[in-house]
């Protein structure tokens, strides 16, 4: 079982957002209608790596995502720092 949350009371109820986790196992954080977060417990994650439900990219950034991960830090910026290292 999982809970839909808003990025909003998301980041407003980090708290509640934790204990929802624990007690459920996964909460799907949306913005403007979109998910862009699913937060999952250990013992979830464990579950669905064992199951083969889950891997690390599981192939599917390119449909699901407009940004990959490891671009994800990047495109947040407004503008890079000076001191900004490529990795």
């Amino acid at each position: 079982m999982s809970k839909r949350v808003s990025a909003s009371d998301a980041k407003n109820n980090f708290g509640g957002l934790l204990d929802d986790v624990a007690s459920l196992g996964r909460v799907d954080v949306v913005k403007h209608g979109r998910l862009v977060a699913v937060v999952l417990s250990p013992q979830a994650l464990e579950s669905a790596l064992a199951a083969g439900t889950a891997t690390e990219h599981n192939g599917v950034w390119g449909r699901n995502h407009m940004i990959p991960p490891e671009n994800a830090r990047r495109a947040r910026m407004l503008s890079r720092p000076s001191s900004f290292d490529e990795e």
